[in-house]
Formats: structure tokens, C-alpha cells, sequence
């Protein structure tokens, strides 16, 4: 019996799985030893498969789970015992759940104390870089729950730095999945002094104070995308440096940059993923492009984002210039988080340190793919979700991110996200917590996943509303339905549904400030893009119309709404539908393009000037809603239109009429009340106090337009 014929798995603290690839006779006899005592094997079942024969077989006790250990065949020769699915057991977390917040690096001047959670390995030693080609190895002792420590006297302040772990017998060099930096293309940690990192006015720059969701206005951006067009204005192109640059412009003195983001009247930045990812060589940072999800080492920023990515505080100093230059400017900032998936699960840290524990396999020990990406993290188990909690609050306290959105969060089970929702809000009451709340198919209960049809179960988490999307603008995976803003008067049914918040006894969610309103975003095509496809034979005039008429609907739609970088101004991918690597010809934000369509821009921000200046689109409370919001009877076909009424005590608006016409000729609206109407929205023109008043009875609603009517509050 040759050993490579069989492999060997501990699957419990008592059961060893034996995977047989030749004939084995039934009686044959096996015991597990680590050289020093012997431990019996008995079988308690076996189990044929098309080439290889399971034997489940039990201990008499269970073994101490941080040796070398070998199973003896009948004939003497020896295999090695590999942790299996015991790593995934509930027993094993709750023998080895460490949560003491110290992992990684405890940095001082005097000494550093270094910590990582290997409860699998039989021997971690500290390999510690004094200089490019010098290195001494440390012991490190096991102690509480599987936590290697070791201590270093002296400044270790730029000191790199692996982990040898010995784990199913054989030695992995690791980078610290708590590093904090690390060097070029992330080949190892350092050791780092983050009071260096500080960029000059760090500690005196304060965040913008806190305001309710359904006051936010998120727009999002790719880091590289904003500035990296030739006639952006901006000096540092690609670069976390460029959100710090005022008074930039770009052809015929439009406004770009971060004045641009302030003058549109959007509250949140959210940044595509800038921490740490693999498919990006950053010794080749300016030539090569990636939006960015796939993850590499979660709690250091991307290198390529920065100035020089050899140096392990350039990216961190720069990250935290860009948002201390957001708060300056009254900007918030959302990170967007991939922890759902690493970029390659095989030779990722979390693998290479604790085999199978991070990560989630189906019952035949197969990696579960419902990312779509070859891996999906397991955040029920209690390390993982520690992990995660451990990662965002780093970003957090450290860096001030003031929200985070959730990549794949149905990946991602219903505890944790509670979880970090709470935790975060007792640092800072305000985060904003959004995710893909869509339903996965990843190893996980279906009641257990983060998912919008379980929004009633995460109060205190945002859902990209994919409803709200494609009722407006159509399906996207589907062309025939329309949508809309395309001519599909079906929809409006579900239209007033998420116009006024979807939220409520018989909501999907329990306050509008879950509805993240959107039209588009980074993935798919840009709604630009579609209506091409869809109208190919229309002037750009009725494309505009159609696009702004989605627009407003995001914009004055009860909940938050969200913007996709360039939105005002019709970006284009050259109708590119999934552009994560397709270069900066493709992505890059055309400031061009903003300055060939300012009025439209201009357009734009006024709608978001008056939904911020009137709290009748920005309700919290699904009671008021339900009192205040009415979907307006007897309307022409393709007429949508809602009414806010009697809302005087929030707002100095009285009554408020919505109108949004989906076809191409005029539509007549007979006026619910008498008297006096001031129009503040008509024919892709708008004025907060006022286009014109009218005393007629009825609004002539332009064709693919939006209309808004007002009447005013006695007591303001």
C-alpha cells in the first residue's frame, strides 16, 4: 500500500476520514500517532465512490489539534493527517474564537509585539527583515486559542516581515492577514508607525457632522477614473492625491474634481474597492487598469493609488489626505468592501495560515463558487466575522471612512451584518452601511443570508434597490422589458411602490433610508449605454430627456438616492457592459463630455439642491409616508405621478405634485386643487422658487419630462 494512494483528514476532533485510491482490505487496520503516543482508529463506516473508498473512522479521545500527526497503514507506511472539516465544525470555534482585539502588530518605539491566530499550525516562527537581504527568524509560542505571540525589542518602524507556519506538515510563508502595510505588490507585511502616516492637519480636520440616510445623496467613483482623463485639470492623475487638488478645470473652464462633486450637491463619495488588490502589478501602476475586487490584503490601501507604491507610507499618507480633504469639503466617505471572496483562494493568507477555516466547501470538500469568482468566505464562522468586525473598525478609527458598501453582501450571513452595523454605530452613530443585498448561491441557509428579501431582519442596513432600477430604466438582463423611462407604462404599479420608499407594514423594507435609489452604477451597462441600444435610431436630444426623467426619479423618489459617476453627464462606456479591466480609454470620467453638457449638469444639481432644501422627499417615517403620499387616479397612459400633500408642518411646501411623462407626446393633468400652483420643474428646466405660477385648472406635461407643482405652506 503505497502512501500517495491515500490521504488522510481530521473532519472532527475525534473523526479521521480516510481516502483510499486503491484496494484496501475491510479489516485493515490503521492508528494516528505523532511519534511519541499511539491513537487507535476504529471504523465506523465506509463509502464507495467512483474511484476511491472513504473510510470514516473515530478516536477513543480527542487529540491535541496543533501537532504533526501521521495515520499508519497495515504495511508501516505513513501518511500525513491534514486538518479537514474539523476547522469547520461549531466545536472548533468555540474551542479556538479569540476576541481579544491585539492580532497583527502592536507597535511602539521600544518593542513590537506580533500575534497571529493559527490554531491548525504546530509551529509559527516570525520572519523579520532588518534590511532588503537580512532576516532573522523568531519563535513564536502558542498561547490563548491558538494565538502565536512573539516580541521584538527595539524600533521596528519599517521592518518587513512573513510568517513561517507549519501546518499539514509542510511550512507556508504567510503575510499577516492583520497587516496593516506592506511592500510593493503586497509580498510582505511591515511593520509600521501609523503616527507617521498622518497627513499635515490630520488631527484638526473634523468630519462633516452627522446627517440621516435619507439625506445622503452617494455618488460613485473608481479612484482612478476621476482624474486620470488628459483634460481633468488634475495633476496627480490615477491618484488618492487628486481628491485633495481645488480649483481644478478642465475645457472651457468647467469645473472638475472635488469642486465639481461639491457644486453637484452629493453628500457621500463612495470609492470603488482602494484597499490592497492582486490584479494590478504596481511596479507597472500607470499602464495597468482594474476596478479592483479582488482582495489581497484587506487593511492596507492599494499601491497603485498612490505616488510612489515602494514606499509602505506613501499610499497609507496619501489615502488619508484624500479623505481628510473630502471632510474639509463637507464630503463623506464610503469604502466599498470585498470580503466576500479573496483574489486567489489557494495561495491567499487565510489559506496558507489556517487551511479551510475562512472559506466555504460543500459536503464533499468542494470550495463553494457562489461569487461567481472561485471562492466564497464564510462569515458565520466566528474568526471570519471577527475578521471583518476587526477590518472595518480599523478603517474606521484609523483612516475616519465614514461608511462602508458591502460587495456581494448575500454572500455574507444576517448576524454579521448586524453585527458590524452595531458595533460601528457605537463609534460613530452616523456610518452609513449599504450592500448587494441580492440572493446568492453560496453553502448557507437561506434565512441566514444578507439579503434584501431579509431587510426586515438588518434595520440598520441600505439595499441597492434592484426594483426601483429596473422599473425605471427596464431589466437589465432582459431587453424586452423596457422599463419606464423607455415607454413601459406597466411598470408603474411597482414605480410608486419605490418612489415612495417601498417601506412599511407591507414594504420590503422597514424605513425608506434601506432604499439605495439607483439607476445605475459601475456594473452593467451605464443607462447611457442602454438607451443607445435600446433607441438606436434617436436623436441625442430624446436620449437626454429620457436619462434625465430617470435622473429625477432616483433623485425625488422617497429613500437615498445614488448616482454613478458621470450620471449628470450621460456617461458612456462606448457600450462596454462589465469594463472592470477594459482600460482608461473605456472608464475614465470624460471631462469633456461635462463641460459639452453643463446646463444638463447644472440641471441636475438644482433637483439635488431642492430635495435637499425640502424634507418632503427625505421622510424617514413609513407612517408619514403613508399619510402624506398618494399615487395620482385617473392619469393619461404613460403618465406617472404621485402627490405629497399636506405636509406643511415639515416643509413650506404645502402640496407637492410629481409628474413624470414616459411617452413622447404632451400630456394634459387635471390639477387636484384649486387655486394657485407654482411650477418649479418643467421641460428639463428647474427653479426652486419657481418657473411660473398658474391659476388653471390643468399642467400640460412635456413629452418625456418632468413636471413638478407646488403649492405653499401658510405657516412658512
Amino acid at each position: 500500500m503505497e502512501a500517495e494512494q491515500i490521504e488522510a483528514y481530521l473532519d472532527t476532533f475525534t473523526m479521521v476520514t480516510l481516502v483510499i485510491f486503491t484496494e484496501v482490505p475491510r479489516e485493515a487496520y490503521f492508528y494516528v500517532t505523532d511519534l511519541e503516543r499511539v491513537y487507535p482508529l476504529k471504523k465506523i463506516s465506509e463509502q464507495r465512490l467512483e474511484d476511491r473508498l472513504l473510510f470514516h473512522m473515530v478516536l477513543d479521545q480527542k487529540i491535541p489539534i496543533h501537532r504533526d500527526y501521521w495515520v499508519v497503514c497495515p504495511n508501516g507506511g505513513r501518511i500525513p493527517l491534514k486538518t479537514g472539516a474539523v476547522v469547520r465544525t461549531k466545536e472548533f470555534d468555540e474551542v479556538f474564537a479569540y476576541e481579544k482585539s491585539d492580532l497583527g502588530t502592536l507597535y511602539t518605539s521600544e518593542k513590537t509585539i506580533f500575534k497571529v491566530w493559527a490554531p491548525t499550525a504546530s509551529s509559527v516562527r516570525l520572519k523579520l527583515f532588518t534590511s532588503v537581504s537580512t532576516a532573522f527568524e523568531h519563535p513564536m509560542r502558542l498561547g490563548d486559542r491558538g494565538v502565536w505571540e512573539t516580541e521584538v525589542a527595539g524600533d521596528c518602524h519599517l521592518n518587513e516581515y512573513c510568517y513561517l507556519v507549519r501546518v499539514n506538515h509542510a511550512v507556508n510563508e504567510a503575510v499577516d492577514p492583520y497587516a496593516k502595510a506592506v511592500t510593493i505588490n503586497g509580498k510582505r507585511g511591515v511593520v509600521i508607525d501609523l503616527s507617521k502616516t498622518d497627513p499635515e492637519g490630520w488631527d484638526t480636520a473634523l468630519s462633516p457632522p452627522p446627517i440621516k440616510k435619507t439625506d445622503s445623496i452617494i455618488y460613485e467613483v473608481h479612484v482612478r477614473d476621476f482624474s486620470i482623463h488628459p483634460l481633468s485639470g488634475m495633476q496627480h492623475k490615477g491618484k488618492f492625491l487628486a481628491f485633495t487638488e481645488t480649483g481644478t478645470a478642465g475645457p472651457g473652464h468647467s469645473v472638475t474634481g472635488i469642486d465639481h462633486l461639491k457644486k453637484l450637491g452629493v453628500t457621500h463619495v463612495q470609492l470603488l474597492p482602494v484597499n490592497d488588490y492582486g490584479s494590478i502589478d504596481e511596479t507597472k501602476a500607470d499602464t495597468e487598469y482594474n476596478w479592483g475586487y479582488d482582495p489581497l490584503h484587506f487593511n492596507v490601501p492599494e499601491g497603485s493609488y498612490a505616488t510612489d507604491p515602494a514606499d509602505p507610507i506613501s499610499r497609507i499618507k496619501e489615502f488619508k489626505a484624500l479623505i481628510s480633504s473630502m471632510h474639509v469639503n463637507g464630503l463623506r466617505v464610503i469604502m466599498d468592501v470585498v470580503y466576500n471572496h479573496v483574489f486567489i483562494r489557494e495561495t491567499s493568507d487565510f489559506e496558507k495560515i489556517v487551511p479551510g477555516y475562512y472559506f466555504r466547501f460543500d459536503y464533499g470538500g468542494n470550495p463553494v463558487n457562489g461569487t461567481g469568482v472561485g471562492n466564497d468566505t464564510a462569515s458565520e464562522r466566528y474568526m471570519m466575522r471577527k475578521f471583518m468586525m476587526d477590518s472595518v473598525m480599523f478603517w474606521t478609527k484609523e483612516y475616519k471612512v465614514d461608511g462602508f458598501r458591502f460587495d456581494l453582501m448575500g454572500i455574507h450571513d444576517i448576524k454579521t451584518m448586524n453585527e458590524i452595523y452595531r458595533e460601528l454605530s457605537e463609534v460613530n452613530p452616523a456610518v452609513f452601511i449599504l450592500g448587494e443585498g441580492w440572493k446568492m448561491n453560496t453553502w448557507l441557509d437561506e434565512d441566514q443570508k444578507a439579503c434584501i428579501d431579509s431587510a426586515d431582519k438588518m434595520p440598520g442596513i441600505s439595499f441597492f434597490n434592484d426594483r426601483f432600477r429596473d422599473h425605471v430604466k427596464g431589466n437589465i438582463f432582459h431587453d424586452a422589458l423596457e422599463g419606464f423611462i423607455n415607454g413601459d407604462a406597466s411598470q408603474i404599479a411597482g414605480m410608486y411602490e419605490n418612489a415612495s420608499g417601498n417601506s412599511g407594514e407591507h414594504g420590503l423594507f422597514i424605513t425608506p433610508g434601506q432604499s439605495i435609489n439607483y439607476i445605475e452604477c459601475h456594473d452593467n451597462h451605464t443607462l447611457w449605454d442602454r438607451l443607445r441600444a435600446l433607441h438606436p435610431y434617436e436623436e441625442e436630444t430624446v436620449l437626454r430627456k429620457r436619462h434625465l426623467l430617470g435622473t429625477a426619479l432616483a433623485i425625488f423618489s422617497q429613500g437615498v438616492p445614488f448616482i454613478h459617476a458621470g450620471q449628470e453627464f450621460f456617461r458612456t462606456k462606448q457600450g462596454d457592459g462589465n469594463s472592470y479591466k477594459s482600460g482608461d480609454i473605456i472608464n475614465r470620467l470624460d471631462w469633456e463630455r461635462k463641460a459639452k453638457y453643463e446646463a444638463d449638469v447644472q440641471y441636475v444639481a438644482e433637483l439635488i439642491q431642492i430635495r435637499k432644501k425640502h424634507p418632503a422627499f427625505r421622510i424617514d417615517e413609513p407612517e408619514i409616508i403613508a399619510d402624506c403620499l398618494s399615487l395620482l387616479q385617473y392619469l393619461p397612459d404613460g403618465l406617472f405621478g404621485y402627490m405629497i400633500k399636506n405636509i406643511g408642518e415639515l416643509d413650506s411646501w404645502r402640496h407637492i405634485i410629481l409628474l413624470y411623462n414616459g411617452h413622447q407626446i404632451e400630456k394634459v393633468y387635471q390639477l387636484p386643487f384649486p387655486g394657485q400652483w407654482t411650477v418649479t420643474a418643467e421641460a428639463m428646466e428647474v427653479k426652486e422658487d419657481g418657473l411660473y405660477k398658474t391659476d388653471d385648472e390643468t399642467l400640460i406635461i412635456p413629452p418625456l419630462g418632468f413636471t413638478m407643482a407646488v403649492q405653499y405652506s401658510e405657516k412658512f
